[in-house]
């Protein structure tokens, strides 16, 4: 079995990556693989997204996977949307294959059937439109939140629940949003690897589509092939 290798740009969606792929082994009855992990400094890489600078970003991003992989790992994962903003040149400078979340999450949309996706993320996320081209590709459209709906949705991920902070009124609010976003979608991507702590499908009321468990599986079955 291949050794993974996870660039964790924040923690808390890092250790539900890792977890994940040890329970969904555990589901399969099998042993999990060897895995190694990176965590680059959270703010630099929130410095290169703030500013603008996409050649700081990738230069970050792949040196994390190249740490990964000078300590064995065979290909890696990033365990977070946003970043695959520069997805196509992490590829090109990276020592190993990187699994995408954005073609892992639009094959998953594409299988349910969904013919327009609802996409909640971080601004950055939102903004450069991250989901639509590998939604358009498989004939799916993408559906956004409002600006200021955005806005709280941003607040949230960036000043609570990446530091593992998860208050019943924020929890709230996103609940709203999502609820709101299911009357114009048939399900939502929950585009930030922290989400999926505090929107299920069950406060949504609608289908979510969890990218965080969904790019650990994905890395399990690579790493069995």
């Amino acid at each position: 079995m291949k050794t993974i290798g996870i660039c964790i740009p924040t923690i808390e969606g890092g250790v539900i990556t890792l977890q994940e792929i040890g329970r969904e082994a555990a589901r399969r009855s099998i042993a999990y693989p060897q895995i190694v992990t990176h965590t680059p400094i959270y703010g630099d890489l929130e410095q290169a997204l703030k500013s603008g600078n996409n050649q700081l970003l990738v230069e970050l991003i792949t040196d994390s996977i190249n740490r990964t992989a000078k300590a064995g790992a065979e290909f890696a994962i990033i365990s977070a949307n946003t970043p695959h903003i520069v997805f196509d040149d992490i590829l090109t400078q990276s020592n190993i294959p990187v699994l995408s979340i954005l073609d892992v999450a639009a094959n998953y949309c594409k299988m349910q059937g969904y013919k327009s996706v609802g996409v909640l993320g971080t601004t950055w996320t939102a903004k450069n439109r991250l989901y639509n081209g590998p939604l358009q590709e498989r004939g799916m459209a993408a559906v956004y939140a409002s600006d200021i709906d955005q806005t709280i949705v941003m607040d949230a991920i960036l000043h609570e629940l990446i530091n593992g902070i998860f208050l019943e009124k924020t929890t709230g609010e996103l609940v709203r949003i999502a609820k709101e976003l299911a009357t114009r979608c048939d399900g939502i991507i929950l585009g930030c690897t922290e989400l999926p702590l505090v929107l299920t499908e069950q406060n949504c009321g609608i289908d979510v589509v969890d990218t965080t468990r969904l790019l650990s599986h994905a890395a399990l079955d690579f790493a069995k092939d």
